[in-house]
């Protein structure tokens, strides 16, 4: 790791070159948006998806954004609140929209970066941690931006709604999780079981104000309520529908519910990929037993943070980086459990890469915690890349396996508060029994 900060510090330090760095990779990436999304006769953007939803609702034909496609053939899924918001620039020319919606992606990961910079200082990460977090993030980057998806405006919206949660704006940080999870069904979600965890009533209150404010209230303003209501229940249905034994027979089979696409990284995507040797086997057959192992397996992960977690006192005062730890999981866990998922979700691992790093350096060298986040980090890493970039390793599920192995050694990772300096100055580690409370041995 040493090399690595050393490097990053060399750019850091000389900002000039830093710039050109960042400028140079920026414009690289600049080029291949841009083609794919504005100039290409087919127009290869997600963003295409929602602005033909949005255009629906700005022709008040409002009632047919889940039939409506794009030249691709592709439907929108989300709630309808994404394509109201979208519809006053549904029709401007993509040379337009396209390096709109490229910059408000890189504002965002700006922003995040920002924002993590602004937590209090027993969580704030050194400027060299977040770049490394980045870096490690860079293959879902890459492909969030060049896709035209906004899963770089939900990482920023993650900051936000942590950095509120530290700054104990309740209110607000539930408004913001309530917009982030209906703006586009994120993994966000799964912080409402971070919050109930953490005893933190008035921040679920008003996410569920939220809830009512941008799944019914505003929406319904908009398009009216009987159309916004006929719109949650064909949603509700697209997304029931996923797991179950006909849904090959759904026109969204090919765009959102097959398991088979290597870019479906979540439990019950890769399982199945190894359960059936094709998807023509697959057709027409019943996946029950893959459903209620998968179902049993994403149980127990939701489990395992708050047997952790069982031994904390309410009230009892928690450090900022052992609730960034916390808070970094949640996310995560609906990837993991979620029927199916694109590895441009996985965006949010920034944050977990983030308390990894943060932990192992508050961590003496040569402790076998400090070894074991070492080796979660580049295997995590190494997985994500080698599975975005080469489909074989996608398929059986190489980004999961790795993204499953960081999460558990964070989640299992000692409390830094675990490792005192006795009297003659030599580290040691206090352990405690496995799930009983904060200090836990890496096993």
């Amino acid at each position: 790791m040493a090399p690595v900060r050393e490097f990053i510090d060399f750019f850091l330090r000389n900002k000039g070159l830093g710039i050109l760095l960042v400028l140079g990779l920026v414009a690289g990436i600049a080029g291949p948006t841009l083609f794919r999304g504005a100039i290409l006769p087919t127009k290869r953007t997600d963003l295409t998806v929602y602005l033909r939803a949005g255009e629906a609702v700005l022709d008040n034909h409002a009632r047919e954004i889940y039939s409506v496609a794009n030249v691709r053939h592709w439907h929108y899924i989300y709630p309808p609140l994404l394509a109201i918001l979208l519809a006053p620039v549904s029709k401007a020319s993509p040379l337009a929209t396209v390096p709109l919606a490229y910059l408000l992606s890189l504002a965002c990961l700006a922003g995040t970066a920002v924002l993590s910079l602004r937590f209090p200082e027993d969580a704030r990460p050194a400027p060299w941690q977040i770049a490394l977090a980045m870096i490690f993030c860079l293959p879902m980057f890459l492909n969030t931006l060049t896709r035209g998806q906004f899963d770089i405006i939900t990482l920023f919206l993650m900051a936000a709604i942590f950095y509120n949660h530290l700054k104990k704006k309740k209110l607000v940080t539930g408004l913001l999780l309530a917009f982030a999870v209906t703006l586009k069904v994120s993994p966000l979600a799964f912080l409402l079981f971070f919050f109930l965890m953490k005893r933190e009533w008035k921040i679920l209150w008003s996410a569920l104000l939220g809830f009512v404010l941008f799944f019914f209230l505003l929406p319904s303003a908009a398009i009216g309520w009987n159309t916004n209501g006929a719109l949650l229940k064909i949603w509700w249905g697209l997304m029931s529908i996923s797991q179950s034994d006909t849904a090959y027979r759904h026109y969204l089979w090919n765009e959102l519910y097959s398991p088979f696409g290597p870019h479906h990284q979540s439990i019950y995507s890769v399982v199945t990929r190894l359960a059936w040797p094709s998807e023509t086997q697959f057709l027409g057959r019943s996946n029950r037993t893959v459903r209620i192992i998968t179902s049993c397996l994403s149980a127990l992960l939701l489990t395992l943070p708050f047997l952790k977690a069982r031994g904390t006192a309410p009230g009892e005062k928690r450090s900022a980086l052992k609730q960034l730890a916390e808070f970094s999981i949640f996310p995560m866990l609906m990837l993991f459990t979620s029927p199916v998922n694109h590895i441009h979700h996985y965006t949010v691992i920034y944050f977990l890469f983030l308390a990894a790093l943060m932990l192992r350096d508050r961590i003496p060298r040569g402790s076998r915690a400090r070894r074991g986040l070492d080796w979660s980090l580049w295997t995590c890493a190494l997985s994500l890349t080698l599975g975005t970039m080469v489909p074989v390793l996608g398929h059986w599920g190489l980004p999961l396996w790795g993204a499953l192995f960081l999460w558990g050694t964070v989640l299992f990772c000692p409390d830094p508060k675990g490792f005192a300096v006795p009297a003659g100055g030599t580290l040691t580690h206090h352990t405690t029994c496995p799930l009983s409370n904060d200090i836990i041995p890496l096993c």
